[in-house]
């Protein structure tokens, strides 16, 4: 027998020779669990029909026969159908489990090109047979497209696939079937498709995989319609555009254009994956630049040498699209260019041109020794005779050995850097002894220049250094030896101007103290930017470096009273201070490191406020008190606005609190109900189940509207209340307080009531129900049967969530399903213990005694 039982985060669906695991994935049409078909003990995934579509009586036999196309289709990139059928009120498939998740994450994340050529690829081949079997998918889309624990892909969701002769081509209500994002034209524009409007949608999937987003983006689905029907083609970046000629095909407007089965595609890509190499498709995932792969790019100027029609596109060099059918006239290859590059290169006409120069090199002609020896000749007449002339003058220039030796001592000096000294070494002694050795010597004149330029030199660089000392010592030589000129002026006022700001540097030092003194260590005019100033200026400044590290002890001192009150904002910005105005200050290390255990201190304190928020949350505790979830949520935002758990936490309240809402509803309480629906709105507005409420406490105000006007009760309506009674009775004696919907307890009282709301009675009964399934709760505790004892809670939790005794019933039932763990660990069956463990881990996450359970199941994996 099929049912649902109500638990803690969601219905619990029970489909007889399955076992629900978990739940992966729900949606408007159907939910997803992970179960284990116990027949053969394996894993699939099971879709159950929304019961809420059950009111059109035709939409259950069109869940079963969808699906049943779908388990027609045996393809190895198709999801596998298990089973196909429904039990009492749940229609259902049992699916291959795909451990693999979606083909693209939900952050946008790109896949590396391989990646999605392959993926690409696959679901082709799957859409090929699809198509062969008469069947186009409507709906190809990442989400439809799962990964295998190989990370092989399979095409998922033929919910809304048709026949290709099917004349249904819309939903009841006109709107177009499909997901707008991955529609094609024909198909926005609701013509008869074909499995071209499939090979479209893979294209969408394709470039999203690649770049990470859809091509065409609108405020709404209408929009995004029209694009896909007059938006041109979307553009790869420059480091994918190799693939250009494929998704230029894959997403032609026309499906006449398009590449026009699925077996087409994969060929196409298959070719492409063949000529091109592994590194190339690495390299574009890493965003190299194209100009490194030239060979991938199309050439308009050279004929490829084997067309590929698969791939075949406009030329560049064309701009904007042509008229269509001009355009598929001139498709040109976009691949397959490297071994004609290399062809190219080893060509003969190449070859020669690499040649030529050595083979110009040998052909030079020689020169006659005839000519050489007349030109010889000459040359030696000519300088025989300027001998002669300057025979005086000559003379003079022969060697003198001292002064020579001295001129080349002062060279060497003068390279050395040795300009100064009393030794007689230096470069300015030795040029002073070879000019007086002769006066009129050039080389000694020009060398005391140099000298003269370079004590200038040394001068400026040593006020750069903020040593004015050593810089008025090397103007004084430098003056000594040129006398005057430009450099000199220049150095002469650099140094009065330094002395003149000597006194401002003082008055800054004096300033920088007193910020000290005053605790103005930060911002333009704190004791830190001033000292820093003064060191600008003069960076060997011992007064404004000692300062500097009395900044960063006085900022240290700051930082650590702000951890001692945990506020670790202000002891970061101290800290970071210290980083910037002096980065080598030794005690940093240290106060980076108490900031970091601080840090790790009030994030486990943090941890630990959400962990009580979320028992709060499961114990019903939601507002009212300092402990309620609300507030410590809020407590926990207060110290990290961004933590990203405390505000689904609060969406979790607001959740609860439309829950509750919608139990004030069924009771009749508008006025509860209205204020519950008030917080939610407060805490989470775009909830989606508030919008249903809101229309379900306007219905419930017009029904007691109407109500107040109603006549007396009729002896029919009166028989009938008692009938309702007595079945009440009857039900709750046999424990069906819950379920089965519409013949429990619960449901029977509340349809006395709905006839009568003030009959006594009914109220009594309803109100007895909760302290019912607590002594069934306690029972089934005591028979060692702790799913039992789990219905008995829920049943609390629908009837009256806000019962105290919810919190203690559920760790009670934890610990029973921990006892029960541990008893099937002794016993070696793993699967039955991990499943007790995980429902106690749902029943009370902070149990202590889960953890050393789970490290003895870890201990069985390593012993198997």
């Amino acid at each position: 027998m099929a049912g649902r039982r109500s638990g803690s985060d969601a219905t619990v669906i029970e489909i007889p020779g399955y076992r629900i695991l978990r739940q992966l994935g729900r949606g408007g049409m159907a939910t997803v669990y992970l179960a284990t078909q116990e027949s053969v003990e394996r894993d699939v995934a099971l879709k159950v029909m929304s019961p809420a579509l059950l009111v059109d009586p035709n939409f259950g036999e069109r869940f079963l026969r969808e699906a049943r196309i779908a388990a027609k289709l045996h393809h190895r990139h198709v999801v596998g159908i298990h089973d196909v059928g429904h039990a009492g009120d749940c229609h259902y498939i049992a699916m291959e489990y795909l451990a693999g998740g979606a083909v693209l994450a939900k952050d946008g994340s790109t896949r590396e090109p391989a990646f999605a050529l392959r993926v690409a690829r696959e679901i082709a081949s799957a859409l090929n047979y699809a198509h062969e079997k008469g069947f186009v998918h409507r709906d190809v889309k990442p989400d439809n497209i799962l990964l295998r624990d190989d990370d092989s892909a399979v095409l998922t969701d033929f919910g809304i696939a048709r026949a290709f002769d099917s004349s249904l081509r819309m939903t009841k209500t006109g709107a177009i079937v499909g997901t707008p994002h991955y529609m094609s034209p024909e198909q926005a524009r609701g013509r008869p498709i074909d499995g071209r409007a499939d090979l479209y949608s893979l294209g969408i999937v394709l470039y999203e995989m690649l770049v990470g987003r859809v091509p065409y983006h609108a405020d709404d689905s209408l929009a995004v319609g029209i694009k896909h029907i007059t938006e041109p083609v979307p553009r790869l970046p420059r480091a994918l555009e190799m693939l250009q000629p494929l998704l230029d095909r894959l997403l032609a407007k026309e499906p006449e254009e398009r590449y026009q089965t699925g077996n087409d595609v994969a060929a196409a890509i298959a070719e492409f994956e063949r000529r091109t190499p592994m590194v190339v498709l690495r390299a574009t995932a890493a965003g190299v630049d194209d100009d490194a792969l030239p060979s991938m790019r199309p050439y308009s100027d050279t004929p490829a040498p084997t067309p590929m029609p698969a791939f075949a596109v406009d030329p560049p060099e064309r701009g904007e699209r042509a008229d269509r059918h001009e355009r598929h006239e001139r498709n040109e290859p976009a691949i397959g260019r490297i071994d004609q590059i290399v062809a190219a290169l080893d060509a003969e006409p190449m070859r020669a041109d690499r040649e030529a120069p050595a083979a110009r090199a040998a052909r030079k002609p020689r020169r006659r020794r005839g000519v050489g020896t007349l030109v010889a000749l000459a040359v030696i007449c000519v300088a025989g005779f300027a001998a002669w002339h300057w025979q005086d003058s000559l003379r003079r220039l022969l060697p003198r050995t001292e002064f020579n030796d001295t001129l080349a001592r002062a060279q060497r000096a003068l390279e050395a850097g040795r300009l100064t000294g009393n030794q007689g070494d230096s470069a300015r002694e030795l040029f002073l002894a070879a000019r007086a050795q002769d006066p009129d010597n050039d080389t000694a004149r020009r060398g005391l220049d140099t000298v003269g330029r370079k004590l200038l030199e040394q001068g400026e660089a040593a006020l750069a250094q903020g040593d004015v000392a050593a810089a008025q010592a090397a103007l004084d030589a430098a003056r000594d030896l040129l006398g005057g000129g430009a450099g000199v002026d220049r150095l002469a006022q650099a140094l009065k101007e330094r002395d003149a700001k000597g006194d401002e540097t003082a008055q800054a030092l004096e300033r920088a103290a007193a910020a000290v003194d005053a605790g103005r260590l930060s911002g333009a005019d704190g004791a830190a930017a001033l000292y820093q100033r003064v060191l600008d200026g003069d960076p060997g400044n011992a007064l404004a470096q000692a300062g500097l590290r009395k900044v960063a002890d006085a900022l240290a001192a700051q930082a650590r009273a702000a951890l001692a009150a945990k506020d670790l904002a202000t002891a970061a910005a101290r800290s970071a201070e210290i980083s910037r105005v002096l980065p080598s200050w030794p005690g940093l290390p240290q106060l980076n490191g108490e900031l970091a255990q601080a840090r790790e201190a009030a994030r486990a304190a943090l941890e630990g406020t959400l962990d009580r928020a979320d028992a709060q949350v499961r114990a019903g505790v939601l507002a009212g008190s300092e402990d309620s979830a609300l507030e410590l949520y809020r407590a926990v935002l207060e110290e990290d606005p961004a933590s990203a758990r405390a505000k689904q936490g609060l969406r979790a309240v607001a959740q609860a609190f439309v829950v509750q809402a919608n139990a004030a509803i069924d009771d009749d309480n508008a006025d509860e109900a209205g204020r519950l629906l008030d917080q939610a709105t407060r805490l989470a507005a775009d909830l989606p189940d508030l919008r249903a409420a809101r229309v379900n406490l306007r219905e419930l105000r017009e029904r007691l509207d109407i109500a107040a006007e109603r006549p007396p009760i009729t002896p029919a309506q009166s028989a009938q209340i008692q009938r309702l009674l007595a079945d009440a009775t009857r039900a709750a004696a046999a424990g069906n307080l819950i379920l089965p919907p519409g013949d429990s307890a619960y449901d029977k009282y509340r349809a006395a009531l709905a006839i009568d709301r003030d009959n006594r009675d009914a109220q009594a009964g309803l109100a007895r129900l909760p302290i019912h399934a607590k002594e069934l709760f306690a029972q089934a505790l005591t028979d060692g049967a702790p799913q039992r004892a789990r219905t008995q809670l829920d049943a609390v939790r629908q009837i009256a969530p806000e019962d105290a005794a919810i919190a203690g019933m559920s760790e009670k039932l934890a610990n029973a399903f921990l006892d029960q763990a541990d008893a099937r660990i002794g016993e070696g069956r793993r699967a039955d213990a991990t499943r007790a463990l995980d429902a106690a881990r749902q029943l009370s996450p902070a149990n202590p005694r889960i953890a050393p359970l789970e490290a003895r199941l870890r201990a069985m994996d390593a012993r198997g």
